[in-house]
């Protein structure tokens, strides 16, 4: 399975133009949270930066099987 992990904002949309080949997209969803929450432990204080974006995860089609946003509560 391919998706593609696209930063969205308001106003902004950076792109995956590239994605990533993955087995398991449940497997992938949780590294995706397991990674923002290091983040969020290693740079706290660029947390407000990133106020308002979302992270979706879309198949090769374009439909979006996974949002989640940077400044959500992720427990």
């Amino acid at each position: 399975m391919h998706y593609h992990f696209h930063l969205v904002s308001r106003h902004n949309i950076i792109p995956d133009e590239e994605g990533l080949e993955v087995t398991d997209l449940a497997m992938t969803c949780k590294e995706v949270i397991r990674t923002i929450e290091e983040s969020r432990r290693e740079s706290p204080s660029t947390a407000a930066e990133w106020k308002g974006w979302r992270l979706n995860v879309a198949d090769v089609a374009g439909t979006i099987v996974f949002s989640i946003g940077l400044d959500d509560p992720l427990h």
